[in-house]
């Protein structure tokens, strides 16, 4: 039953995300389901971490319909190769999942701008100021990745006590049993 708690995690950090954005009108700008679907991602492997992508990013597309199709892609991808290659990083090391999180934000904030630059055809007047709010996503996602992350691997645990089929708890499960 405590499986259902990540889809309540996953509304609160989208309820967080779209009140948040009339409160703060400073330099920095996050994107709480990114971080989510990043951990989750890493949590469950490709199969949850795409699945997790296409559905908060289908919502982001909903809400932000000015490219339909970008969030959706790129949070599937997301959430998918961050899954494939969820053995090769470091859970524990924070400051693994900040600097992760900031090459992550910097090139979803390139491939948005490719496009919005694009199919507007006016770079010189927009390439100051979309810099300058790409520096403030990129460190704001980096400030909150290491809270986030952390906050998530509590939520992890919890649910891995109550669960005998959650992967983490057969594994002991099987250790205490020799």
């Amino acid at each position: 039953m405590r499986m259902w708690s990540w889809v309540g995690a996953a509304f609160i950090l989208l309820i967080l995300q779209t009140t948040s954005l009339g409160y703060f009108r400073g330099n920095l700008y996050f994107d709480l389901p990114l971080l989510f679907i990043y951990g989750i991602g890493l949590f469950y492997g490709p199969a949850g971490g795409l699945l997790c992508g296409l559905a908060l990013g289908l919502l982001q597309d909903t809400a932000a319909p000015d490219f339909f199709g970008f969030y959706l892609c790129t949070r599937g991808l997301t959430g998918y190769g961050f899954g494939r290659i969820k053995e090769m990083i470091f859970k524990n090391n924070y400051l693994y999942h900040i600097l992760i999180i900031g090459c992550l934000s910097l090139l979803l904030r390139l491939l948005y701008g490719l496009s919005l630059f694009w199919l507007s055809g006016d770079w010189a007047s927009a390439f100051a100021a979309y810099g300058r709010e790409t520096v403030g996503y990129c460190l704001g996602n980096m400030l909150l990745a290491a809270p986030v992350f952390w906050c998530m691997e509590r939520l992890r645990r919890w649910v891995a006590e109550e669960d005998v089929t959650y992967p983490a708890e057969k594994h002991r499960k099987k250790k205490l049993e020799r």
